[in-house]
């Protein structure tokens, strides 16, 4: 842990953004689509282990969710031995972080260590023309 540690700054933890998409639709299949879970649930688990304090957003904010199949508590049981997303949702106060995200407006990027991106379906539709979203990434990379 101490290298995630600011020497110059000990009470300062690292901190990491994590962006999720907004629900979308499938182009494909008409369903509806979300981030997948372990593509957001593993990197937030092993970012906090660390001891980065991890905020998530998403392009435009407000409530968010998971591709169906990436859900451990999905009838298809596709996910089921996913136990890291499991207990991300099965824990109140983590569970909440996708009720009402910030959108990437509402956060300075010059505040964060880190970016990163959750991948899933959703990403797929919606990062892809997000001219915002580009130069949000853009701008922290710069």
């Amino acid at each position: 842990m101490s290298a995630n540690i600011d020497v110059l700054n000990p009470s300062k933890p690292k901190r990491v953004l994590l962006v999720v998409a907004n629900p979308s639709e499938s182009q494909t299949t008409g369903w509806p689509i979300g981030f997948w879970a372990a593509e957001m649930t593993h990197p937030h688990y092993e970012f906090t282990e660390k001891g980065y304090q991890v905020d998530v957003v998403s392009p435009q904010g407000g409530k968010v969710q998971l591709d169906s199949f990436s859900d451990p508590r999905d009838a298809s049981g596709y996910s089921a031995h996913d136990l890291i997303s499991m207990g991300f949702l099965n824990t109140p106060k983590l569970a909440a972080l996708l009720e009402n995200t910030k959108s990437i407006a509402e956060v300075k990027i010059a505040d964060y260590d880190a970016l990163f991106l959750a991948g899933g379906q959703s990403p797929m539709y919606t990062f892809i023309d997000d001219a915002k979203l580009h130069k949000f990434v853009a701008d922290f990379y710069e």
